[in-house]
């Protein structure tokens, strides 16, 4: 009797834990049409939209080479490169500005002189980056520029610094901190994802210095942001903005990133500037 008292409580203890494999795994039917669902996302193909994105800075400079350098749909092809959502740039109820003007001068300038950008040239970035003070949100502003190693390795550094607000309004000198004796590169293509290797390197070092080659580019700003951030009186949190500055003949061209599901995304030219001619 006992044996058979204990063998009904073994089995109504398994009926629940039963029921339960059957919740989770689901019949075998279900499961290859599940399989071959995921099969089928994989092998679709891109969205249209994509195939006219510039998602590196490298890729926006062979387009504007190979659209400088064509006869025959040459402007249409450096027309494509600005932002057409900006509503300085003729469009249905946009008013005319000088800007619209300035992309004109600019876009017969580069066809009758053939500008072509080096891919090794003059590259500049300035970015921006949301910081606390004090626990206080404020921006640190940074200006980079990308140079060459002696066996030609590329790579960006600080040159400049902005501090942020709630740093320039205090009073007094920053006080002078040991730097470290420690240089860290970024990679050439830090850039293409929003400058992350130089959030990550200011979070792990506390320190601008690794990433300021140039000793001339320690000036007053510079050294107030530096005590900040040793200090730990000022934490970096995120990149917010970043624009590229790329030269073109006498004319200084401007890259936002825009993220948007159209052709008309990734690296476009957000802004003109031409040189002033001596």
């Amino acid at each position: 009797m006992a044996t058979n008292i204990i063998t009904l409580w073994a089995f109504a203890l398994l009926i629940p834990f039963s029921g339960l494999r059957a919740q989770v795994a689901p019949p075998q039917a279900d499961t290859t049409r599940q399989a071959a669902g995921s099969t089928d996302l994989k092998k679709r193909a891109a969205e249209s939209f994509m195939n006219g994105q510039i998602k590196y800075v490298s890729d926006f400079i062979d387009r504007f080479n190979n659209a400088a350098k064509t006869e025959n749909g040459g402007e249409n092809a450096l027309r494509a490169l600005f932002n057409e959502d900006d509503p300085r740039l003729p469009g249905t109820g946009r008013q005319h500005h000088p800007y619209a003007s300035q992309v004109d001068a600019f876009v017969q300038s580069v066809q009758t002189a053939k500008f072509i950008i080096p891919k090794r040239g003059t590259m500049r970035a300035v970015i921006g980056i949301k910081v606390r003070c004090d626990g206080t949100p404020d921006t640190l502003k940074l200006h980079l520029r990308k140079d060459y190693t002696a066996d030609s390795a590329a790579y960006w550094h600080i040159v400049r610094v902005i501090a942020p607000s709630r740093l320039l309004e205090e009073k007094g000198n920053a006080r002078k901190m040991q730097t470290s004796g420690t240089r860290a590169e970024l990679p050439p293509n830090a850039n293409e994802v929003s400058f992350l290797p130089l959030l990550r390197g200011l979070d792990d070092y506390q320190s601008l210095a690794p990433f300021t080659h140039c000793m001339e580019c320690r000036d007053a700003a510079w050294q107030k942001v530096e005590s900040a951030l040793q200090s730990g009186h000022m934490t970096t949190e995120a990149v917010i903005s970043n624009k590229i500055y790329l030269a073109a003949g006498d004319w200084e061209m401007e890259l936002g990133e825009f993220i948007r599901e159209k052709e008309n995304s990734g690296w476009l030219i957000s802004d003109l500037v031409e040189k002033t001619k001596p």
